[in-house]
């Protein structure tokens, strides 16, 4: 993948967090949207282990000299992190998912870094835990990239002129993005041994790794260049199955953003709409916990 300049941390900086959990040590299996008590403490159990690798990312960017952290709660029901038990330099972005201005709302120029935590690998990868979501891109020479979430994610900061310094998932995720985005620092938390098993690392020696993952990454950020893709382009995406595309039809850009939003509005979104009127079709937990069979 060619890549763009690469760019110094300011004095008083600002880094860009974009989570997800499946990526997390000790997830392993897929999200139930059962209403029972047993997946109430699971659910919670997991979105306490979530907070604490985004934590151990924040208090290391904090320790670096970062000023503000912007978390991205972008798993799911987008509310899944606990807030009030992250460090006061955190920002949290939540709320209704699909509703939010963007993908990564609020990701502009004024971040110096972006990083990504709980990532999980693109669907298709044999004995991968939770692996999912895996995005058909066609640039400008016709050839067509197959790249997980984490790789749409810091070719989007790319336009931003925002370099992925720092990733935590598996060995999977881990190696799409030593191999896409050299420079870019991983935690590897777990090691897939199937899709849904996994040998974990103990949650605090996560946490350390990710710590340290994250501070090598913010002190060589001026040496971590920005993944480039030449448009015009085609984009679709895939769910589970890598070979079955959502969209009948590629869609069609110059502009990455733009095109990537209009594939998740097309299926699902309401990424950057208005909205005045609240139509009382959407509440949480409810809309999210909704007693019906588990995807």
């Amino acid at each position: 993948m060619p890549h763009g300049p690469a760019f110094a941390v300011k004095k008083t900086s600002k880094v860009y967090l974009h989570t997800d959990i499946e990526g997390v040590a000790g997830y392993v299996h897929y999200y139930s949207m059962s209403a029972s008590l047993w997946n109430f403490h699971h659910v919670q159990r997991m979105n306490r282990l979530l907070t604490g690798e985004i934590n151990a990312a924040a208090l290391a960017c904090k320790e670096s000299g970062v000023k503000e952290v912007w978390v991205n709660d972008s798993h799911g029901p987008c509310y899944n992190i606990l807030f009030e038990e992250l460090d006061p330099i955190c920002r949290i972005l939540h709320g209704r998912p699909g509703h939010a201005p963007s993908w990564l709302p609020g990701l502009d120029e004024s971040f110096d870094a972006a990083i990504a935590i709980g990532m999980h690998p693109k669907a298709g990868t044999p004995n991968a835990v939770c692996n999912h979501s895996l995005w058909h891109l066609t640039d400008a020479l016709g050839i067509t990239h197959r790249f997980s979430e984490t790789v749409m994610a810091a070719l989007l900061c790319a336009t931003r002129k925002v370099p992925l310094v720092a990733v935590s998932g598996d060995q999977h995720i881990c190696r799409e993005i030593s191999e896409w985005i050299p420079g870019c620092r991983t935690a590897e938390v777990k090691t897939s041994l199937g899709i849904q098993f996994a040998n974990s690392l103990h949650p605090l020696a996560a946490q350390a790794l990710i710590a340290e993952s994250v501070r090598e990454g913010l002190s060589q950020v001026g040496s971590i260049p920005l993944p480039q893709i030449t448009g015009p382009f085609r984009l679709n995406v895939s769910d589970r199955d890598p070979d079955k595309k959502e969209l009948p039809a590629d869609l069609c850009g110059d502009s990455l953003w733009e095109l990537m939003h209009q594939v998740c509005n097309t299926l699902y979104a309401k990424f950057g709409e208005t909205e005045s009127v609240d139509d009382r079709t959407w509440r949480y937990p409810d809309s999210v916990f909704s007693p019906r069979k588990s995807p």
